[in-house]
């Protein structure tokens, strides 16, 4: 059991129509993937699926992990059961063959929770990146979807302006 299996309901709502998923990271993801038409992709840390049901609407074969049981369960919910959905850890071998995917993927309504986030400095991912035979081919630091509704935004933030909140990287192999 993770933390996220106590309050999947609820995170999963607040996924649903946050600043940060809805309208930053989710919609930054499918800009910075293209498109996706019959490449197959891992959606690692899928939660309750919004990345994978957009994925697979776009044209892609998807297949998604979470380490809640209860995301995944959710994920099952709204992707239907013929979906390709597992209960992996990431920090663990995970159960696919190599080269089997050509992309990877990776992203409370009224309850309070604890989440814990592993901030590291630039270097040391760029580093990682590095010793692990991949580079950078882009970066990007998005301002919010054109659609985000004006009271979710921060309001000292001008139009068009971003914040940080999200780094995204494209990585190709070397």
């Amino acid at each position: 059991m993770t933390d996220y299996d106590s309050f999947a309901k609820a995170y999963s709502a607040e996924n649903e129509s946050n600043l940060f998923n809805a309208y930053y990271e989710r919609p930054e993801m499918l800009r910075l993937v293209g498109d996706v038409s019959g490449r197959r992709i891992l959606d690692a840390g899928c939660g309750s699926g919004p990345l994978t049901a957009a994925l697979r609407d776009s044209g892609a074969l998807v297949t998604g992990f979470d380490a809640s049981a209860a995301m995944v369960d959710l994920a099952r919910q709204r992707l239907g059961g013929d979906a390709d959905l597992h209960e992996a850890d990431l920090g663990a071998p995970l159960p696919f063959a190599d080269a089997e995917f050509d992309d990877v993927d990776y992203l409370m309504d009224g309850q309070t929770v604890w989440l814990t986030f592993w901030h590291r400095p630039l270097h040391a991912m760029t580093n990682a990146f590095a010793a692990a035979g991949f580079r950078i081919a882009v970066l990007s630091e998005p301002p919010p979807a054109a659609n985000t509704p004006p009271e979710l935004l921060p309001p000292t933030l001008g139009e068009g302006q971003s914040f940080l909140c999200f780094l995204f990287f494209v990585l190709e192999a070397v």
